[in-house]
């Protein structure tokens, strides 16, 4: 997503995938094995902590969850082939995660620097 594209776009949630329960926790390694997903919204600069549907045996797929929570984006290391489809399906952008924290992830997709999801990361 480009700068011009991120700034008209500024008021968007974004989800990332952790074990944790706050801005400086570590993004969790595998996406769909999170125990949680962190909804950072940036118009109101707050989060919301969400339980993992599959994780905790609710009938929802990661994907679905996530857009019913309206998220436009996803930040992650990796994902599956069938998240990658769904996400594109529904039109929520993936990038690529950074070693570090939610929140230093959360400023580099700010600041145009993270790299879209690519061929090697689906997996």
């Amino acid at each position: 997503m480009s700068t011009e594209n991120l700034k008209k776009r500024i008021e968007m949630k974004i989800a990332l995938a952790t074990n944790g329960e706050n801005l400086k926790a570590k993004i969790a390694l595998h996406f769909g094995r999170a125990n949680n997903f962190l909804v950072y919204d940036t118009e109101t600069k707050s989060f919301e902590i969400c339980s993992n549907p599959e994780v905790t045996g609710g009938a929802k797929l990661p994907p679905d969850f996530l857009h019913h929570q309206e998220v436009a984006v996803v930040i992650a290391f990796s994902l599956g082939p069938m998240a990658f489809e769904k996400f594109k399906k529904f039109g929520i952008k993936t990038y690529k995660a950074i070693e570090g924290t939610i929140s230093e992830n959360i400023k580099l997709l700010e600041e145009a620097k993270l790299s879209p999801l690519n061929k090697e990361d689906i997996f």
